[in-house]
Formats: C-alpha cells, sequence, structure tokens
C-alpha cells in the first residue's frame, strides 16, 4: 500500500469504475453550485430584494400626497322648537341634498429632516442585507466545503481499507498455510480472521458516510440527483501570510465586523431621528372642491360652486420636548450599546482568527510529522511481518504493526483534511471567501 500514489489511484478508480454512478465535482463547482443553488442563499436574496423595495418606498414619501374625495348626503327638515320643547315645532326647511367632491395635495417642505434620516436608514438596512446575503452566501460555501473535505477523506479511507482488506486475505491465506503445515497456533489464524471481520464492517462504515456526505452536499447545493457524490482531486491550500496581516484584512472585511459597524451607524441615526422630532414642521397644503349647496361661507346657495385653498402650515411640536425625552435618552443608550458590540465583535474576531491561525499550523506540524510516521511504520511492519514469517515475532506484534501502519495513514489523511478545512476558515473569517 503506497501512500504516495493514493490520490492518483483514488482519481482513476473512480473514473473507470463510479463514473455512471457519481456524480463528479471539484471543490470549485461545489462553491458555485451552492451559491446559485442553496436554499439558504435563496432566502437571504429575498430578504435584500426586500429592503431595496424598502428604500424605494422610503424615497417616494418626498413626493406630494394627493388624495380624491367625494361623498354624497341627505339631510332632514330641521325642527325648531321656538315655543318649548313639549310644544309643536316648526319646521325649518332646508336643502336636503349635499354633494361635495374634491382633491386634496399635501407636500412635505420641512419635517425636520425626518424623510432623509428615513432615507439614511432604509439605505444602511439595505447595506446590512447586502452583508448578511454575502455571510450567507460563504457560510454555505464553508459548510459544503468542510462537508466536501469529508467526503474526500472518506473516499480515500475506503481504498486504503479495501487495499488493507486484500493483503488481509493474502496474509490470511499465508498463515492458514502454515497452520496447516503446522508452523503457527489456530489462535494467529483466528486473530487475523477477527481483524480481517473488523475491517470490513469499517468498510461497511464508511461506504455508510460516503453516502450521508453526499446526501449532505446535495442537499446544500440544491439537487435533487439521487446519485452518489465524487470529489475531484483536492488542490492543497498554503497560507503565507501572518495573523498580523489576516486580522488587518478581516478588519476591514469581516462579515460580522461589517453588521455590527453598520447596527452601530443605525443608531447614531436613531438618535438624530429622535432629535428631529423637537425640529418645527411645515408643509404646502392645498385643496380643490366642487360641491352644492354652497355652504362654506355665509349666505348659504343651493347652486354648484368651486373653491381652491392652496397655503403654508407650519406646526410646532411643543409638546414633544418633554414626552420624546425618555425615547431620545434610550436612543442614546442604543448607541453606547452598539458601539460596545462593535468592539467586542472585534476581540471575538480577534481571538477566532487566532485560534484558527494557530490549528493551522498546528495541522501543518501534525501533517510533517504523519509523513515521516508513514515512512516509520510501512518499515516496521516489514521488519516484524519478516519476523513473523520465521517465528521470531508474536501474531500481536503483526496486527499492531499492521494497524499503526493503517493508523498513520488515517492520521495523515486527517491532517491534511484540517490543513485545509482551517484555511477555509480563516478565508470565512476574513470575509474573502
Amino acid at each position: 500500500m503506497n501512500i504516495k500514489h493514493l490520490s492518483a489511484f483514488l482519481f482513476v478508480y473512480c473514473g473507470h469504475v463510479f463514473c455512471q454512478d457519481t456524480l463528479k465535482y471539484t471543490l470549485e463547482d461545489i462553491f458555485q453550485l451552492a451559491a446559485s443553488n442553496s436554499r439558504e442563499v435563496k432566502i437571504s436574496t429575498l430578504d435584500k430584494k426586500g429592503s431595496e423595495f424598502d428604500l424605494q418606498a422610503a424615497k417616494y414619501n418626498r413626493l406630494p400626497q394627493i388624495s380624491g374625495r367625494a361623498s354624497a348626503d341627505y339631510a332632514t327638515n330641521m325642527p325648531i322648537y321656538d315655543n318649548g320643547l313639549f310644544h309643536t315645532p316648526s319646521q325649518h326647511d332646508v336643502i336636503h341634498f349635499l354633494y361635495n367632491t374634491g382633491a386634496d395635495f399635501y407636500l412635505n417642505l420641512y419635517k425636520g429632516s425626518q424623510n432623509e434620516l428615513q432615507i439614511r436608514d432604509k439605505q444602511i438596512r439595505d447595506e446590512l442585507s447586502e452583508v448578511k446575503l454575502q455571510e450567507t452566501v460563504a457560510q454555505t460555501k464553508l459548510t459544503a466545503c468542510f462537508a466536501f473535505l469529508e467526503l474526500y477523506r472518506a473516499y480515500i479511507f475506503r481504498n486504503v481499507i479495501k487495499e488493507d482488506i486484500d493483503d488481509q486475505k493474502q496474509q490470511l491465506k499465508e498463515i492458514s498455510d502454515l497452520y496447516k503445515s503446522g508452523v503457527v497456533l489456530h489462535s494467529d489464524v483466528l486473530r487475523i480472521e477477527l481483524e480481517l471481520s473488523k475491517r470490513e464492517y469499517l468498510l461497511v462504515e464508511i461506504e455508510n458516510d460516503i453516502k450521508r456526505l453526499s446526501q449532505k452536499i446535495q442537499l446544500i447545493i440544491g439537487s435533487e440527483n439521487s446519485k452518489i457524490i465524487f470529489p475531484m482531486i483536492v488542490q492543497e491550500q498554503a497560507r503565507t501570510e501572518t495573523f498580523e496581516n489576516s486580522f488587518l484584512s478581516a478588519s476591514e472585511n469581516a462579515f460580522s465586523l461589517r453588521k455590527s459597524e453598520l447596527m452601530e451607524k443605525l443608531s447614531m441615526l436613531d438618535v438624530k431621528k429622535q432629535r428631529a422630532q423637537f425640529m418645527p414642521q411645515l408643509s404646502l397644503e392645498g385643496s380643490f372642491t366642487f360641491a352644492n349647496p354652497q355652504i362654506f361661507l355665509y349666505p348659504y346657495n343651493a347652486s354648484w360652486y368651486t373653491l381652491g385653498i392652496v397655503g403654508l402650515k407650519l406646526r410646532i411640536p411643543i409638546s414633544n420636548w418633554y414626552l420624546n425625552k425618555p425615547q431620545m435618552e434610550k436612543a442614546k443608550l442604543e448607541q453606547l450599546k452598539e458601539e460596545e458590540a462593535h468592539l467586542n465583535e472585534e476581540d471575538h474576531l480577534k481571538n477566532e482568527l487566532l485560534n484558527a491561525s494557530l490549528q493551522y499550523e498546528e495541522a501543518t506540524v501534525k501533517r510533517g510529522i504523519c509523513e515521516k510516521n508513514i515512512a516509520l511504520t510501512q518499515e516496521n511492519l516489514r521488519i516484524i511481518k519478516d519476523n513473523y514469517f520465521q517465528s521470531t515475532a508474536l501474531i500481536t506484534d503483526l496486527l499492531d504493526a499492521n494497524m499503526n501502519y493503517l493508523k498513520s495513514i488515517f492520521e495523515l489523511e486527517t491532517a491534511k483534511m484540517n490543513q485545509l478545512q482551517y484555511y477555509y476558515q480563516i478565508e470565512f473569517l476574513k470575509g474573502s471567501l
């Protein structure tokens, strides 16, 4: 079992055996499909479009308000009790049918910049929706990436186990022949058969892991295909920048910091909106009336008439100076809270980025150690195997040597996948995935 040719063997093996039963994807393919087909991304995209309509509605609020009206009424005669309530009243004849049509006009000229502040509020929320959409895309890609790397490792484990099972069967045959010749004990044959059954059960578990991870990836990328996914060879990624440079990049592009910064801006805007409640309001208002009868001015008239009124209206909200004081203080507290939240997110990001960087370095070191261990365990297995068949080593020594070699292969592949996972996690924290 040669670990140097394992990835190449895996690719060729799939190309000839599983090409009709699997869907072959690269990691870049998974990234593209997850970003375009994920249901979570689609939901976040709809939220983004909704925020765009909110911004458009806020801008439309600056336009004049025009409304039409119409009414038709019937008035009864008006009794007048000129001799007291307990005497028959005289009837005052009135105009029975009243008609009124017209239009009203309103244009806000100044409202303490409330409209402008509302537009700015919607703009910031639209930016926040955009950042959330980008974060959802990146988070979906990261989740798909982790599942893809686990699936890639599962395929490698499967082929390692299959090759090891073939080796164990050949070894079992050789030991069985020695047992028939009376060279080894029957217990040696039983131990090898037991280890072989463990390998076969482990192969079943790996096969189920492949199905489970394939289904998980299918759900992430929004695919309805039921075929098993086969990951193509994963390109290794090496980090060259320092933690300080990574944190500098994350300070500008990290999703969590961008969101907290926008929330801080919203809190500052809320303070300005509360201050605008104290400002006077100036509007241009007008109305046009086409009605019958004319009862607007005395003497009244039963004929149709038209009347247009236009003018400026000034409103000074004096009561707001004391009614809005608690809301003003609360808005200031919210601003302080968001400022602290932003600093807290910055500390949290720095800690997460440092942990991911250290874990990446640990995985890199472990990978180098595992590569050395494979050569050592492989040579140890060769020596123990020769000694066993020369009757100078026990079957337990042979099984331990074989297990240590198999374990070193698994540890190396796990270290490789962990290294890639931490690499992409760092890219996500930086906001560049």
